[in-house]
């Protein structure tokens, strides 16, 4: 009983089934279109917040280096340079969560189109490289600083004895 299971499981199974099946790939096109343009909007939304940033940040800036001695324009100037830092927080907050949106956007465009693991694979490689080049440069340079303190007293000796020979009397 057990042995004919076992077969029945591995037997080949012809497919009955001889239908054309139709693949209807605008869909996919569809929603790729539809996320490029969510991206290009986000874009435009991400240099006006910039542009406008830059703008409360250069207020700001002028405000800070305003001269004035009156006790009322004080006032105001404390007042209005803690709505210019409301504003700057404001601003970046919302440059935030729209580089936050357009980076699950890429993604999922990434995951349509099949390269998300591939460009995953490069981020990796680009961040193992960074690391690898910081950390061969630190190791170059500490390893140099460790040889000049090292080789510190042969310096001197050196240099003392060049200074002796050239001394004249």
């Amino acid at each position: 009983m057990l042995r004919a299971n076992f077969f029945k499981f591995f037997k080949y199974k012809k497919n009955s089934n001889h239908e054309i099946v139709q693949y209807n790939s605008n869909k996919n096109f569809s929603v790729q279109d539809q996320i490029k343009t969510n991206i290009i909007e986000i874009d435009q939304k991400i240099l006006e917040l910039s542009k406008s940033l830059v703008q409360a940040q250069i207020v700001k800036l002028r405000s800070t280096f305003s001269k004035s001695n009156n006790f009322l324009e004080q006032i105001g100037k404390n007042v209005y340079k803690t709505k210019v830092e409301d504003s700057i927080n404001w601003h970046q907050k919302q440059l935030k969560e729209l580089y936050f949106r357009r980076r699950e956007l890429e993604i999922n465009l990434e995951k349509l189109k099949g390269i998300f693991w591939l460009n995953r694979i490069k981020r990796i490689l680009r961040i193992i490289l960074i690391g690898s080049f910081i950390f061969l440069t630190l190791f170059i340079f500490l390893s140099g600083f460790m040889i000049i303190i090292y080789l510190m007293p042969l310096i001197i000796l050196i240099l003392l004895g060049y200074f002796l020979s050239t001394k004249r009397y």
